[in-house]
Formats: C-alpha cells, structure tokens, sequence
C-alpha cells in the first residue's frame, strides 16, 4: 500500500516514483529554517518541485542548538534502485547579518575537484537544480530583510559514495546533491543517459596528457582491458551499457577531441550491423554479422554455418581462431568504426578495439599493433 507522498507522486509501469537528494534537502532546509524563525518544532514540510507539483514530506530528527535549527529529510527512492536510498539528509539553519539564503555543505556532502561538472571546481558538489529549490523553499517562509545559512549534511555520505562514480568524477568526501525535477523515475532511462553526459563531460574536461580524449565502455571488461592493459585514467573512461548511439553524440556536444570505443565482440558485431542501442529489445544480429565478415574473410560455408548455429558471439571466437580467421575481429571493428563515423558525419576521430570477454584485444580499427603500451600511442581517425 503506498504513502501518501508515493501516491501523489504517482507510479510508472506499475512501479513507485520517489524523491531525489535534491527533493529532500530542499525540505529539510525549509523545514530547519521555519523553526529558527518560529522557535517551534516542525514535524512536515511541503515544497513545490520545479514542475510545479507539490509534495509534502515528513521530518525527522528535529531539533535547536544555540542559535541554530536542524532537521533531517529520509530519501526515499520508491522501486529506483539507488545507492542513497534511506539516507537521511540533514539542513541546520542559522541566522546572518546579510538578507538572502547562503548554502554550503557539510559532513557527507562532497566536494567538485574537477572542471566539467555543472559546479566548479572546490564547491559543495551541491546541483544548481537542487540549489535554486533552496532558496526558493527556504526564502518562502524567511522573514523579510532576514538572512540564514543552510548547511547540508549526510552522515552516511562519505561511506556510501565510495559506491558510486563520484571518486571516479572527482568528487570527493561525499555524495552529491541532485535532482533537476525533484522526481525519481524507477528504472529511468533519462536520468541514465542525463548521467552518461555528465560522465562524458567530466571527461572531456580532465587534465590528461590527450586532451578531449574520452574511452567509451559498455561495461566492466572494456573498462578493464583499457585500465590495466593500455593504463588509461579511469576519468576517462566511461560506462555506457546499451546506449552507443547515445553517447557517441553526447561526446560531440561536449566536444570531444577523440572517441575510443573498447567493448566485447558481441556488442560491437550489433554496432557494425547499425544497431546503437545495444539492447536486445532493439535486435540482435550479432551471429549473422560474424558470419558475413568470417564469409568475407574466406571462411567457407560450413564454416558460416557453423556460426550461426551457435549460442553466443563468444563462441565464435575459439572457432574463428581455430580456422586462422582472426582476421574477422579488425574487420568487425572496422565496421563498427565506419557505423559510428556515418552516425556522427565524421566529425570526431574515433578508435574502435573488439575484445574478448577475458578483456583481450581481438581486432582494432584503426589498427592497434601489439607493440602499443599506452593508451596516448592509441590510433583513431575519421
């Protein structure tokens, strides 16, 4: 049975809507600074989210200091996935000599290190979004010619952080506070990809030997073959699932200078085939592209056969190596390099490297020799 807050949030696909970090620091601010000023506890606050709906969410731990007010909002993801679920996020209100709201952050909250992120660099990695939903819920109810500080806080955010992409994206010492509706979406397409373009951003942006150069990955075997055979910096190196169409075009917004792409055998044969979403609800045809490069390649009809009776892309590997096909892997890759070209007209330089799901490099395109040792002596072109 759902709670009234998941109620007027309303469900998805069966499934319950919840309320971002932003959301609950947001509450939890207004609700701190309505009691400094009323010297009253506060046992729920309503805020309007940025589309205009209106929720009400309960308070917890309240309580005054001194000169100040402190009270805490539970995130609650509703059927998300989501690595703050449960989190309480603390606000502590205290009154300054200037008019207006001033935010910082506190104990669990991270800070930017890194260009490239929507807040500069040494800033509380608190989003601009959840930063206007402050000080407008915080100013509504402020006395007039008042001014008050809000201080963020998660007592479990620097524990919890080292679960997600903010050491990778350098943020450190916390979690981020984010949410640009206020709404979580269960399973949200947008709020993945909306994090692929930051992850992408964030990369183009990093200080690296090669600047603008960003490593795209469908998961943990590009990843690790790129870190440990090639030593890319894991800044650079992006986690993109299903989504290559996607973030191919990200990178071109955010003006990527190189775009490498290192994924297993079976994703890149769809990608060669046209397919940029990777996911099987879009198609699959890896197999039938193996065959017809194998068929390409000199490989016979039985042989061709052979593959497309199998199972999986990945046992097409022991047979094409046993037949001294493998030569089928640089012509997938470059397949998948002219794919992604025609995708973008040309207009990044991209490498593509095909491995095996041990993380070995199959087939390159342009070609990577085995004598290459770092990732700065790694080939692309248009």
């Amino acid at each position: 049975m759902g709670s009234p807050v998941f109620d007027s949030l309303g469900y998805t696909g069966g499934m319950r809507r919840g309320y971002t970090t932003g959301s609950c620091a947001a509450a939890a601010a207004k609700g701190a600074a309505m009691m400094l000023f009323s010297r009253e506890i506060v046992s729920s606050v309503s805020i309007t989210l940025p589309g205009g709906q209106g929720i009400t969410l309960p308070l917890e731990e309240c309580s005054f200091s001194g000169a100040t007010a402190r009270c805490a909002v539970r995130k609650d993801s509703g059927d998300d996935p989501d690595g703050t679920d449960g989190m309480l996020i603390f606000a502590r209100a205290r009154r300054i000599e200037n008019s207006g709201v001033r935010i910082s952050g506190g104990p669990g909250i991270g800070r930017i290190t890194r260009k490239g992120l929507p807040v500069q660099p040494g800033e509380w990695a608190i989003n601009p979004g959840p930063r206007r939903m402050i000080e407008t819920e915080v100013g509504s109810v402020m006395p007039p010619g008042q001014g008050v500080e809000i201080t963020i806080s998660a007592p479990e955010g620097e524990k919890r952080a080292k679960n997600t992409w903010n050491p990778r994206l350098g943020i450190e010492g916390g979690i981020s506070i984010l949410g640009t509706t206020g709404i979580v979406e269960p399973k949200s397409t947008a709020a993945y990809l909306s994090s692929i373009d930051l992850y992408i951003s964030s990369a183009v942006a990093f200080d690296s030997s090669r600047p603008g150069a960003v490593f795209l990955v469908p998961g943990y075997v590009g990843e690790q073959c790129l870190r440990e055979r090639f030593q890319v910096p894991g800044e650079l190196v992006v986690r993109i699932g299903d989504h290559v169409g996607h973030a191919l075009t990200s990178c071109v917004s955010a003006g990527a200078a190189e775009v490498f792409l290192y994924g297993h055998v079976g994703k890149w044969a769809k990608v060669a085939a046209g397919l940029f979403n990777t996911n099987c609800e879009f198609g699959d045809a890896r197999l039938e592209t193996l065959a017809a490069c194998a068929g390409a390649e000199g490989a016979t009809k039985e042989q061709i056969r052979e593959i497309l009776s199998l199972p999986l892309a990945e046992e097409a590997v022991l047979l094409l190596r046993k037949w001294n096909l493998s030569s089928v892997f640089s012509l997938v890759a470059e397949r998948t390099h002219m794919r992604c070209s025609l995708l973008l007209g040309g207009t990044v330089p991209l490498g593509v490297g095909v491995l095996s799901l041990e993380g070995e490099v199959l087939g390159s395109f342009p070609a990577a020799g085995k004598e290459i040792r770092t990732w700065t002596e790694l080939p692309s072109s248009e």
